[in-house]
């Protein structure tokens, strides 16, 4: 099990697990066989239809287009619209317990995503890209390289459910990198390779000195 030490803005330094090849080889097979089955799916339409050949073959037809713009929109756009929704994540990860992130260790946006999908496309789909996997330390593919993110094993559990003690004016006092450096504490704080009164002294004092009136709640949390 390999770790990568993230300086976090608040200077926290915090060890994320790397996925796996094993689990990221899983995930990836679970997308697409979803792919697949809408592949599927637009084949049985075809099918169903009097003369497919027909309208494949018209040069005054838009229906080639919309059909290469459909096959376009579910290879790259899955990835991209999952991992925006999911926040990093696509179906095959979610399963599998992985998210990705900028190597910064904050949560990934549209640009990182589209680098490295591009190239999942043109390049790791065949095999080139994946390769890399096998002669890096940190198991990144030629996307994860040049969009400068990572595969990591996501937590057990989630911040969220310690939310529903929270009273509405302190969820809404945090903003959502706060949430997600409270998310990051509560479900690493066992695993990662720190002293654990230094980590928590660290977000004590960053809450309190950012909110003078912190409420006892936070405090709480981090003290859990």
């Amino acid at each position: 099990m390999q770790f990568v030490s993230i300086t976090t803005p608040e200077n926290i330094e915090v060890k994320y697990r790397l996925a796996g090849v094993a689990s990221r080889v899983v995930a990836a097979f679970i997308d697409y066989l979803i792919q697949g089955s809408v592949y599927l799916m637009v084949l049985f339409a075809l099918a169903g239809m009097n003369d497919p050949v027909k309208y494949l073959e018209s040069k005054n037809s838009y229906f080639l287009a919309i059909l290469l713009l459909i096959i376009a929109s579910v290879n790259y756009g899955y990835f991209i619209v999952s991992e925006m929704v999911m926040n990093g994540k696509t179906f095959g990860k979610k399963t599998l317990g992985l998210r990705t992130i900028r190597k910064n260790g904050q949560p990934m946006d549209i640009k990182h995503s589209l680098i490295r999908n591009l190239f999942r496309i043109f390049v790791d789909n065949y095999l080139v890209g994946i390769l890399m996997i096998f002669f890096r330390n940190d198991d990144a593919r030629l996307g994860d390289v040049l969009a400068s993110t990572m595969v990591i094993e996501e937590e057990k559990e989630s911040l969220y459910r310690y939310f529903d003690h929270l009273s509405e004016d302190t969820i809404n006092k945090l903003t959502e990198d706060e949430k997600q450096l409270l998310f990051t504490y509560i479900n690493e704080k066992d695993t990662v390779q720190i002293d654990q009164e230094i980590l928590q002294q660290k977000l004590i004092d960053y809450f309190t000195n950012k909110y003078p009136d912190t409420d006892e709640e936070i405090l709480r949390i981090i003290g859990s």
